[in-house]
C-alpha cells in the first residue's frame, strides 16, 4: 500500500515542479591554466533566457608580467545575433570587432566593422547559404575605410551522384 501512495506523491511533486516557472539564471564556467611561462583564465557566462553569452579571457606572461585580455559579448536578437569583441594586447594595443548576423530562409548575412591595433578601420561582410540538397556557398569580404577590397573569399560546394565538388576562390590586394 505504500507504493501507490509514494507514486502519487512523486507525480504530484513532478506536476508542481514543472508548473513552477524557472527564473533565468546565468550559467558561469571558469577555466584556468598555470604553466611554467604563463597563466591564463577564461570565464564564460551564458543566460539562455536572455540570449546573452559573455566570455572574458586573461593571459599573463610569468617572465615579463605582460597581460593580454579579451572580452566578447554575443546577444541573440529576433532575426539573428550581434557580436562585440574587444582585445587588449600585452603592450596596450587594442583592437575590436562588432557586427550583426541576420538569418534568412536559406542562410545568413553578416555585416560589421573592425578596428586594428594601429587604429585602422575595416568593413566586414559575409554571406552563407544552403539548400536542402547539401549544396552550399559562403563568401567573406574585408574592405578598408575607403571601401577598397583588401581580401575576399568565396566557397561553393555542390553535391551530385558523382560526389562532392568544392570550389574556393581567394583574392588578396597586393601590399
Amino acid at each position: 500500500m505504500k507504493i501507490p501512495l509514494t507514486l502519487a506523491l512523486i507525480s504530484a511533486l513532478g506536476a508542481t515542479v514543472s508548473a513552477t516557472p524557472i527564473l533565468a539564471q546565468d550559467q558561469t564556467r571558469t577555466r584556468t591554466f598555470e604553466g611554467p611561462n604563463a597563466s591564463a583564465s577564461t570565464t564564460t557566462i551564458v543566460n539562455r533566457e536572455t540570449g546573452t553569452a559573455t566570455r572574458e579571457r586573461t593571459a599573463t606572461s610569468l617572465n615579463t608580467d605582460n597581460t593580454a585580455t579579451s572580452r566578447a559579448v554575443r546577444q541573440r536578437t529576433e532575426t539573428g545575433s550581434t557580436i562585440d569583441i574587444q582585445q587588449t594586447g600585452p603592450q596596450g594595443n587594442m583592437r575590436s570587432l562588432s557586427g550583426e548576423r541576420i538569418r534568412n530562409e536559406s542562410g545568413s548575412t553578416f555585416t560589421g566593422s573592425a578596428t586594428g591595433r594601429r587604429g585602422n578601420t575595416f568593413g566586414l561582410e559575409g554571406t552563407r547559404s544552403r539548400d536542402g540538397q547539401g549544396n552550399s556557398s559562403a563568401s567573406q569580404r574585408v574592405t578598408n575605410s575607403a571601401g577598397d577590397t583588401l581580401r575576399s573569399r568565396t566557397r561553393t560546394t555542390s553535391r551530385s551522384g558523382n560526389g562532392v565538388n568544392r570550389a574556393i576562390n581567394r583574392t588578396r590586394r597586393p601590399r
